[in-house]
């Protein structure tokens, strides 16, 4: 009859055969040694002189011998047939290596996990409910979070547009009320004013606060509506609106990509992370220019039916806005991985949007219902009744004006009271509503992102990703041309800011009369500082720590010298330079890197640099 002994280290309790009563046996479970109780407190009988058979047959090894080893099962534990490793009692398969218990081979869930390196796609409609309720449920600060960034930001950007239609609407009436004052020597047609000064000695002509003398000179500035744009002021304003539309975009792709990325590394919560401003603006920069590179080959549709009717034009792109909204699964998983370029190109994006299609357009469906049902409600009621309740919010806005001189203080009508009623009371109101808007999209967002995610984890076999490449090898001509395409859009914006310091030169030159000269000044001032501007731009970013553009950087390039080591600034200087020369050649020049081995456009080799893939340890 087996005795039952319990293993004093890990409370195992063992089946023995009573043949071992008395003597010391191994722990199946943590190999401590049991001494094995006698039944009934009996004890072996003494020992007596046997015969030289008996002896042998009493042998301890002969003891063990006799032992039932299948008696001695700790029936409280399973053991896994493929690895041996403990399961649980009610398990089916082994967690470890997914033998099923009961057959000992591979169930087919395992076997398609281990074919596919990945989950089974079918199972994806169902967990992602499950795991993505479950993240948000552990996750809710961060749609709190979302709600607050995407409210402040919004309504930043909004008070900083109202401000700059004030100024602009001030500042208008202001210089039509100066060229009133002397209609018989300025004349406005279209957007220019054209200032005359009489011939006779002594003669002046009074504009906006300056006094023009010289006699029988003709003077062309920009027409009263025209010129507040390009004053400080409004580029103040205008600064401001960009910035804060860059934060709310930022934010958006940032936490999408963070999310992204736990997701498909396995991990089940989202580790601290710092919110760095100036990356943020550099991510919200990618979140809009990047379906503008997607939709580049159809944008020109746009603009030829804006041409001839622009509500038309503006349907069109809202049509095809909806393309990088299909695509954009696939291309935040890309956007996760060590090399982005496929998901800069609706070529890559289209093939893993039809080979997944199925899960692309549940995500579309979700998305349109969950996240921008809102948005598009409010767009739509704006649309219809805009005009109203921009005439409501005005008529509060002038009682809210009234009250406010009455039982506060009185400000006078000017930009005091701008600054001190009138703006603050445009960001309140806008960050309340944006707060009940974003916050309805907020949390439906940070379940979507993990959604996309998951899409990556069932998914990933059957996209097109690419994360190796050789150490250094040289990019060819298709992702440097995608950088470029990204690149192009902060050269322009740098040549706006050329444009402004122009103006403010040409303002000068104006200021001393030098008539049709300070037009052609001011076009070479505006082009000579967008040409330093883009060089400094270029330099300072293949010459710095990144050691490539952003463009570059978004593709996963960077610029080094001919023998791999980072460009010194001088270096790079001479690069920009080259680049500007190779422009020159009507830009056949970088088509060069399409017959070279090496894939060096002319400005390359100019400059003795490479424009390489970055590697793991770069």
């Amino acid at each position: 009859m087996p005795i039952k002994v319990r293993c004093k280290a890990c409370e195992t309790v063992l089946n023995v055969s009573d043949q071992a009563a008395g003597k010391i046996v191994k722990c199946k479970q943590c190999g401590e040694r049991v001494r094995v109780p006698v039944p009934n407190g009996d004890r072996p009988a003494g020992k007596t002189r046997r015969s030289s058979e008996e002896e042998a047959d009493n042998t301890p090894g002969d003891a063990l011998e006799r032992l039932d080893l299948r008696s001695m099962e700790d029936t409280k534990r399973k053991v896994c047939p493929g690895c041996a490793r403990p399961v649980d009692i009610d398990a089916v398969e082994c967690p470890k290596c997914g033998v099923s218990i009961a057959t000992g081979s591979l169930t087919e869930r395992q076997r398609i996990r281990y074919e596919r390196k990945g989950p089974p796609p079918e199972e994806f409609y169902g967990a992602i409910w499950k795991n993505g309720w479950k993240f948000l449920k552990n996750h809710w600060g961060y749609g709190v979070r979302t709600a607050m960034i995407w409210s402040m930001t919004l309504s930043m950007s909004l008070t900083s547009l109202y401000s700059l239609g004030y100024y602009v609407r001030v500042r208008t009436a202001e210089l039509q009320a100066s060229a009133a004052s002397e209609t018989r020597n300025i004349k406005i047609q279209g957007n220019v004013l054209t200032l005359t000064v009489p011939k006779e000695k002594g003669s002046k002509v009074v504009y906006d606060g300056t006094y023009y003398t010289v006699a029988a000179s003709v003077i062309k500035l920009r027409a009263p509506h025209f010129q507040p744009w390009f004053e400080p002021p409004s580029a103040f304003w205008i600064f401001l609106t960009v910035v804060f539309q860059l934060g709310f975009g930022g934010w958006a792709w940032t936490l999408a990509i963070t999310i992204t990325k736990l997701t498909m590394s396995g991990e089940k919560r989202i580790k601290r992370f710092p919110v760095d401003f100036f990356g943020n603006l550099t991510m919200g920069f990618r979140f809009y220019v990047w379906p503008t590179i997607l939709l580049m080959p159809f944008l020109w549709i746009s603009g030829v039916v804006g041409f001839f009717n622009p509500i038309a034009s503006g349907i069109v792109t809202s049509v095809l806005m909806l393309i990088p909204l299909l695509v954009m699964p696939a291309a935040v998983i890309h956007m996760t991985q060590n090399y982005q370029y496929r998901g800069w190109l609706l070529w890559w994006l289209t093939r893993d949007f039809f080979k997944t299609f199925g899960p692309s357009m549940y995500i579309f469906m979700l998305n349109i219902f969950m996240v921008f049902l809102v948005p598009l409600g409010v767009a739509i009621t704006m649309l219809v009744a805009g005009r109203q309740i921009i005439a409501w919010m005005m008529a509060q806005e002038a009682a809210f004006l009234v009250w406010a001189k009455a039982n506060i203080m009185d400000m006078g009508e000017g930009n005091f009271q701008f600054l001190v009623y009138q703006m603050p009371l445009v960001f309140t109101f806008c960050f309340l509503v944006f707060f009940i808007i974003c916050g309805l999209m907020s949390f439906p967002a940070v379940f979507m992102m993990r959604v996309v995610g998951l899409y990556g984890v069932y998914f990933k076999p059957d996209l097109s990703l690419v994360n190796e490449f050789p150490d250094l090898e040289p990019a060819g001509f298709g992702p440097r041309f995608l950088a470029y395409m990204i690149d192009i859009i902060i050269v322009t914006l740098l040549s706006l800011v050329g444009g402004f310091i122009g103006t403010l030169f040409g303002l000068l030159f104006h200021f001393y009369g030098w008539g049709d000269l300070a037009v052609f000044l001011e076009q070479v001032v505006r082009g000579l500082v967008s040409l330093l501007l883009t060089g400094f731009y270029f330099a300072s970013m293949e010459s710095g720590a990144s050691r490539a553009t952003l463009g570059k950087a978004s593709m996963g390039l960077m610029v080094l010298r001919d023998d791999s080591k980072p460009m010194p600034r001088q270096q790079a200087y001479g690069r920009a330079a080259s680049a500007f020369v190779t422009a020159l050649t009507l830009y056949f020049g970088f088509l060069l890197c399409l017959f070279r081995a090496d894939k060096k456009a002319l400005h390359d080799l100019m400059s003795n640099s490479k424009v390489v893939w970055r590697g793991e340890e770069h």
